[in-house]
C-alpha cells in the first residue's frame, strides 16, 4: 500500500481520533528506511544489537565538535543512563554487572562525511557485528565507517571510571 491508498483509507473511516492516529503513522511510511544514531551494544552470542536507543539521523541537530572541528550529532541516550534503567526492570538479563563490560559502541553522522559508526576493539573479534549494526541502524553500507577507539574497548568508560 503507498502513502495515497492509505489517506484514502483514512477518509472512509469516522472516527476522527483514530484518523489522527493513522494520520500521524502514513506520515511515516516516507521515514522506514532512513539511517539512525545512537548507542548500542553487541550480543555476541545471539549476534544481535540490544539496548539500543535510537534517532533518526535527520531528526537531530548537528552540534559543532572542536575536537573533531566538525559538526557531528548521534542520539542524546547514554549508556550508563540506558543500562542503569534497563538493569532496574529485570526483563533482559545481559543488563547486569558493569555496562562497559560488554561490547558497545555509537552511531555518529559527520556533516557532509557520512556515518561512523564508533566501537572498541571488540569488533575485530566480532566482525559479523558490522553487518548487525548497518542493518539495525539503517546504514549506507557505502557511506559508513567504522572506527575502533578505546572508550568503547570493553572495560573502557568516561575517564573517571575506568
Amino acid at each position: 500500500m503507498n502513502v495515497e491508498e492509505a489517506k484514502e483509507k483514512v477518509k472512509k473511516r469516522e472516527d476522527e481520533t483514530t484518523n489522527a492516529a493513522i494520520e500521524v503513522m502514513i506520515d511515516s511510511f516516507n521515514e522506514q528506511d532512513e539511517p539512525m544514531v545512537g548507542p548500542f551494544w553487541y550480543d555476541p552470542d545471539k549476534k544481535e544489537i540490544y539496548g539500543q536507543v535510537v534517532a533518526l539521523a535527520k531528526d537531530r541537530p548537528f552540534y559543532y565538535s572542536h575536537s573533531w572541528n566538525k559538526e557531528v550529532r548521534t542520539g542524546s541516550a547514554l549508556h550508563k543512563s540506558i543500562w542503569e534503567r534497563e538493569y532496574f526492570r529485570h526483563k533482559d538479563h545481559r543488563f547486569s554487572g558493569d555496562y562497559t563490560q560488554k561490547p558497545r559502541g555509537r552511531v555518529f553522522e559527520f556533516k557532509d562525511e557520512g556515518f561512523k559508526v564508533f566501537v572498541g576493539e571488540w569488533i575485530n573479534k566480532y566482525p559479523e557485528a558490522k553487518d548487525e549494526i548497518l542493518f539495525e541502524f539503517q546504514l549506507p553500507k557505502d557511506n559508513t565507517e567504522f572506527v575502533i577507539d578505546e572508550h568503547w574497548d570493553i572495560g573502557h568508560g568516561w575517564s573517571q571510571e575506568f
